[in-house]
């Protein structure tokens, strides 16, 4: 194996940006505003840890950042809907790690198997019989309780549907992740970077957490969600800016699992690994501007949830110019 070390490798080339971009793009956030934020945190981890004590295979290192994600993407909701948003934060996680067998040890058709049961749980929460204890049973006991709560929330009526296609999406692409990666560890066959692209934007999971939020908080809408293409394009940009970045993050830690990333495929094709890095910041970079663009022409109702996820794309490229979000890393 060659011991060469790629020009872009440790990050280098989004070193280089960071400090430019948290000038020119990142706005100040007044400090009184991130006092009320850490406070509703501290407020929230004991609820959430006592949650998690009912569903111990998620992760415990999950929970602050879910917490903060609820809390700095609506600041200014109730401690009880920040609660239920920042749940579907860690379902986001826990179905990952179950899937990329972080928590548990399933072959193949048993995590097919799971994800199926999860996402009619989501569409029926009382379906499924989820007693077991095993890890893959905990999340799907922890996707009931949720679901439970999400069916009974403010907006359920209006987007309940919105919520779990989403799930759906992120569920069914987790399958096709698999198949895809099964592929490539077995005879290197790797994928067109559209179509994983177009698989990773659901995986991510931003498009169900943020579809859960608008249950959660129920803004008023005649149309049906699933019918307005500007909520659809507003969530699939934010997940590719997220995407991108977190790609860039991850590549050598997923290279050294025998994964393949965004940034894999773009040097397959041959691009220096260096000049991927920035390919792979520009695009995210591209993919806010095409949020803040559309967030300011959805429906007048939704515009504080479009501004919500203007804000949140600029924290998560700034979080991810600093460190991985899913696996937690030293930044230096």
């Amino acid at each position: 194996m060659s011991t060469h070390r790629p020009e872009g490798r440790h990050f280098g080339v989004v070193r280089e940006l960071k400090n430019q971009y948290a000038e020119a793009q990142s706005p100040d956030i007044p400090k009184e505003h991130l006092e009320r934020i850490q406070a509703r945190v501290k407020e929230l981890l004991p609820a959430l840890m006592a949650w998690r004590e009912r569903f111990p295979a998620i992760l415990a290192s999950r929970l602050k950042p879910a917490t903060l994600g609820s809390v700095a993407g609506h600041p200014d909701v109730t401690f009880e809907q920040h609660l239920l948003i920042a749940k579907t934060g860690l379902l986001v996680f826990a179905v990952d790690d179950i899937a990329d067998g972080e928590i548990g040890s399933l072959e193949d058709a048993q995590l097919q198997a799971a994800l199926e049961r999860y996402v009619e749980t989501a569409r029926a929460p009382d379906s499924q019989d989820w007693t077991g204890t095993d890890e893959a049973s905990v999340v799907g006991a922890a996707v009931q309780d949720v679901a439970r709560q999400l069916h009974a929330a403010a907006g359920a009526r209006r987007y309940l549907a919105l919520w779990q296609e989403h799930f759906r999406r992120m569920c069914s692409g987790h399958l096709t992740e698999l198949r895809d990666k099964r592929r490539y560890q077995q005879d290197g066959a790797l994928p067109s970077l559209e179509h994983y692209l177009d698989v990773s934007r659901w995986t991510c999971g931003a498009p169900m957490y943020h579809s859960a939020a608008l249950v959660v908080l129920g803004p008023e809408l005649s149309a049906d969600p699933l019918e307005e293409p500007r909520i659809e394009r507003a969530l699939s940009d934010m997940a590719l800016l997220s995407r991108w970045m977190n790609d860039v993050r991850s590549l050598e830690r997923e290279r050294a699992e025998g994964k393949f990333n965004s940034l894999t495929l773009l040097c397959a094709a041959g691009m220096p690994e260096a000049q991927a890095e920035r390919e792979a910041v520009e695009r995210s970079g591209k993919h806010l501007e095409s949020l803040v663009d559309v967030a300011g022409k959805l429906p007048e109702s939704l515009l504080p949830w479009g501004k919500t996820l203007v804000a949140t794309g600029h924290f998560s490229r700034m979080f991810y110019m600093q460190r991985e979000f899913h696996h937690p890393e030293s930044s230096g």
